[in-house]
Parts: C-alpha cells; sequence; structure tokens
C-alpha cells in the first residue's frame, strides 16, 4: 500500500559487505588505471545532435510527400532515445566530458528535445541510483494509476488487464512524459520530488521555455513558417513520439522492472532491509552480450549493475568493470544477474501480468 511517508529511507549497516565494497571499487580503480582514454562520446556529442536536427531538416525538404516526413519524424524519435542513452545519461553523471560545465551544457539540449533537464536529474540521481525499484523513490520507474508496477502499490481494478494494454500505453512513453510527467513533478504536491526537492522560480521559466521552443520546431514552425498542414505536423510529432517510446522501453524497462529483481519496501522505522550493495545487487540486471548495438547504440547500458555500483565511471569501462563484479559476486555470494533481451522482456511482462491480480499487502499494518 502507498502511503505519504517524508522522511528518507537508511540501509543496514554491514562492516563485512561495505569492506568487501572498499575492495571491489579499489579492484575497479587498479583495472582502470590501464586503460587508455576513450573519446567516443565526445564525439558522439556533435554527430547526434547534428543528426537530429538533419532529419527535421530533410522532414521540412520533403515536406510534400507525407510518407517522407513520416519517417524522417520517426528517425528524430529515434534519435531521442540514442542521444538520452549515450549523451544525456553521460552528462547527468559528469562523465561525457571532464569539465563539469560542458556536462551541464549537454544537459540543455535534453530541453531542447522537450524533457526537462533539472527534474530528471533530481529523479535520476538522487532517488533512481539511491533507491532502485523502491516504492515512494524510484521515480524513474514510479508510474502510478493506470499502470501498477511495483507489487506493493495499491491495487486499483483499472490495471486488472494491464498486462494486455500495456502494448497500448508503452508507445506513448514520451508523449507521457514530456506532456505529462515533467509538469506533475514540478505542480504536484503529492510527487515525492517535491518533498525533497527545492525548484527554483528560474526552473520554472526554463520548463516552459523549452517545451514551447520544442513544440515549436515540432509543430508550429513547420505550419506557420513551411505552410505544412496541420494534421500531418501532429502526426509526424506522433511518430516521433512513438518510435523513441518505442525504443526507450527495449533500452530503459530491462535493467530493472522484472520478476527477477526485488521491489524493497521499507519497515516502520524508513529502513531497508540490506545493505546499500546488496540492495543494487538485488533490484538490477545486465543484458548478455557485447555487440555493435549494445556499444555504441546503448552505450553499454547493458552493463547497468557495473553503472549502479559506480556511477560516475564512464560507459566506455562498464565491460571491463563488470569482469570484476562478475568475480566478486561469485566470491561473496552476491546475486549477480544477467538476462538476454527476450528474456528480460518475458520476466516484464510476467511482473506486469502478476501485478494485475489483486493480493493482500502484508505490511499495510505495520506501516
Amino acid at each position: 500500500m502507498f502511503v505519504q511517508m517524508f522522511k528518507k529511507p537508511t540501509f543496514i549497516k554491514s562492516t563485512e559487505e561495505d569492506q568487501n565494497f572498499i575492495l571491489l571499487k579499489e579492484k575497479v580503480k587498479e583495472r582502470l588505471s590501464l586503460e587508455e582514454k576513450n573519446y567516443e562520446n565526445q564525439i558522439k556529442a556533435f554527430v547526434l545532435p547534428f543528426i537530429y536536427f538533419l532529419f527535421w531538416c530533410l522532414a521540412i525538404q520533403y515536406k510534400l510527400t507525407p510518407a517522407l516526413y513520416f519517417l524522417f519524424f520517426g528517425f528524430m524519435g529515434i534519435m531521442t532515445t540514442l542521444i538520452f542513452v549515450n549523451l544525456i545519461h553521460e552528462a547527468c553523471h559528469n562523465t561525457l566530458f571532464e569539465k563539469k560545465w560542458k556536462n551541464k551544457v549537454m544537459m540543455y539540449f535534453f530541453d531542447c528535445m522537450g524533457a526537462n533537464s533539472f527534474i530528471w536529474m533530481n529523479r535520476h540521481i538522487s532517488m533512481h541510483h539511491n533507491y532502485p525499484n523502491t516504492i515512494g523513490w524510484d521515480s524513474d520507474i514510479e508510474q502510478g494509476n493506470p499502470l501498477k508496477l511495483f507489487p506493493s502499490e495499491t491495487f486499483s481494478p483499472i490495471q486488472k488487464y494491464q498486462h494486455y494494454w500495456i502494448f497500448l500505453l508503452y508507445p506513448l512513453f514520451l508523449l507521457n512524459w514530456l506532456l505529462v510527467r515533467d509538469f506533475r513533478d514540478f505542480y504536484s504536491s503529492k510527487r515525492y520530488i517535491r518533498k525533497f526537492v527545492k525548484i527554483p522560480l528560474t526552473e520554472h521559466f526554463k520548463l516552459w521555455f523549452f517545451k514551447l521552443l520544442f513544440f515549436s520546431y515540432a509543430i508550429i514552425i513547420p505550419v506557420l513558417v513551411f505552410n505544412i498542414e496541420l494534421s500531418q505536423a501532429i502526426v509526424g510529432f506522433l511518430v516521433q513520439m512513438i518510435c523513441g517510446s518505442l525504443l526507450g522501453m527495449v533500452i530503459l524497462l530491462t535493467p530493472h522492472v522484472n520478476v527477477g529483481n526485488e521491489f524493497p519496501i521499507t519497515n516502520e522505522d524508513f529502513k531497508l532491509q540490506t545493505s546499500w550493495i546488496r540492495h543494487q545487487f538485488n533490484t538490477t540486471n545486465d543484458l548478455n552480450g557485447e555487440n555493435f548495438i549494445s556499444k555504441h547504440l546503448m552505450n553499454n547500458f547493458n552493463y547497468h549493475l557495473a553503472h549502479h555500483l559506480f556511477p560516475n565511471i564512464n560507459s566506455a569501462y562498464l565491460p571491463k568493470v563488470t569482469e570484476i563484479i562478475k568475480e566478486f559476486a561469485l566470491e561473496h555470494q552476491f546475486p549477480y544477474k544477467s538476462y538476454s533481451l527476450i528474456k528480460a522482456f518475458r520476466l516484464h511482462h510476467q511482473l506486469i501480468k502478476k501485478n494485475a491480480i489483486q493480493t493482500p499487502f502484508i505490511f499495510e499494518e505495520t506501516m
């Protein structure tokens, strides 16, 4: 049952596991000292935004052929997700560039694509990374009605058939993010992010300014400047949102939201029942395999546990870090998990189907 609680959760202190984590960090540091600097993501920082706007220009160029117009906006949607994974996510953790101001500048490009960098950074860094899969605290995967992702959420009758209509909802993921979720986090007092993040007045201005900027080049400018039919502009925009959402679901759903991972809850003292490091192992999985798509398009996002344990390490080095983590998990009995992409989706659907069944929440009385 979801309840209002505004004290941050704490983890169990385990001297043994804390010491083991220190040893793990030392091994990782030693291994990375042997690596040469990788500049692939810095190159992408110039190439990917160029391609994004190139597709917009091509869409405008071929405005008289609606099929091509929609195709290029679809490519813009795909580029939105690729830019997020390859650049924005890295810049958020200050691992894209060595200088923090350069990472901050890159975050403004996230705003230009319609999202709000300020609220997402707070959701991602302060809440998701500290408390993955924890109800009320992992706002990256928090959705609320009509979708139940956390097993301990209050059941609503509308969720009874959610394992069927997720296929209708997931293509609208980006649309919900841009038009609903950002505004709820800014203006709804029920959102946890509002309880712990003070939003400066300038951020309210940026929210509206960049939303207007995005919808200007996505819909308004094509209609008013290039005389594109309003219906064609709206359809192109929706194609962009759907294509970006489908690729985003492939990348973002698979590392956490499935029956193979735990969804911890706090007790009456706001404590989680494991150490921080074990919590990361219990709630996060990797995806099998290293190939061109995972390495250069997903930006090693499939090595997700390494990212959660070492969020300040550039993604280029995560495969090497994961090798050390696997040895560490085997030696110290930590539950390292890695699935194929197909199995991860199957486990995700099992979670959605399981949560569609109303079950009593055993912690309701104590919380």
